[in-house]
């Protein structure tokens, strides 16, 4: 059992999510999309994808701002784009900032369709969850700047509302998340994922992993990210991150979204010493340290 004291303020909380979400997504990096992931190490060279990098990219947006503009999202994803600071780029953010290059509107150049149902707005949403006054058409018009599709912000809508509800101490780490989380978000198929998860939340997550395995599709990784979540209580930070990475499938952005959500909770107390260490030669340590010594809600 793996309880800890929940009363933190809001920086250890948003330091939690940044850090135990870039850990989660450097380790699982190594090995997104390979089969039969039984082995697993975290001792070797992290590197952290775009699933961080736009994390990053949006808190530099916002961090010293009480009013968020799409707009201003827009241009920070595209200054690390430009600046070749982006790496392991879906399809769909590729499109969005391609044309954000050559002058695309930022309301216009999120790709659309079902091909739109990616992981990519729900990876980069949490840093809204720090802030106050957010409206579901703020969070919308974060995801619309490169998905416009009603999976993908339901997505990212699961992952604030789950985020939130661990800062303001609604969720505690147990099995109650999903149950919040479906009165949150509307009427798709990730709300009908989550709906199809309430009677298996005792399974182990190398169980639910044989019924639903993560993938680049949203309706796959959200809400096997919140179910991990659930496990916090029950097992270690490290421990989750290892089964999830044996699900294999997209495992850096489901295990990046789980540590956002678990940091959040209970903020970096939850990341052994061997994994901070790892984490501390990453070159974003400044930069996160900057965000939250600077964040204004």
């Amino acid at each position: 059992m793996c309880m800890f004291i929940t009363s933190i303020d809001i920086r250890e909380s948003l330091k939690g999510c940044l850090i135990a979400g870039a850990i989660g997504d450097a380790v699982g990096f190594k090995y997104e999309c390979s089969e039969n992931n039984q082995d697993i190490s975290f001792d070797f060279n992290w590197i952290i994808s775009d699933d961080t990098q736009l994390t990053l990219a949006t808190c530099e947006a916002i961090y010293d701002s009480v009013e968020i503009k799409p707009e201003k999202v827009a241009e920070r994803f595209l200054y690390w784009y430009t600046h070749k600071r982006l790496v392991g780029l879906g399809s769909s953010t590729l499109k969005a900032l391609r044309e954000l290059q050559v002058g695309g509107h930022w309301a216009l150049v999120g790709r659309t369709g079902e091909y739109a149902a990616g992981n990519g707005a729900a990876m980069r949403i949490a840093p809204l969850a720090f802030k106050k006054h957010i409206t579901k058409l703020t969070i919308k018009d974060i995801c619309t700047i490169t998905h416009r599709n009603d999976e993908a912000y339901s997505g990212a809508l699961a992952i604030y509302y789950s985020i939130k509800a661990a800062i303001d101490g609604i969720w505690k780490g147990d099995y109650g998340l999903i149950d919040y989380i479906i009165e949150k978000i509307p009427d798709t198929r990730v709300r009908d994922r989550f709906i199809e998860l309430i009677p298996l939340q005792s399974l182990s997550i190398s169980e639910i992993g044989k019924l639903y395995k993560s993938s680049g599709y949203v309706v796959d990784s959200v809400p096997l990210a919140l179910f991990a979540a659930q496990k916090i209580n029950e097992l270690d930070y490290a421990m989750i991150l290892t089964e999830l990475i044996k699900l294999g499938g997209d495992t850096d952005t489901v295990c990046s979204m789980f540590g956002q959500i678990a940091g959040s909770l209970y903020g970096t107390k939850i990341i052994p010493d061997n994994l901070m260490y790892q984490f501390e030669k990453l070159e974003i340590t400044d930069l996160i340290s900057e965000i939250v010594n600077n964040w204004k809600e």
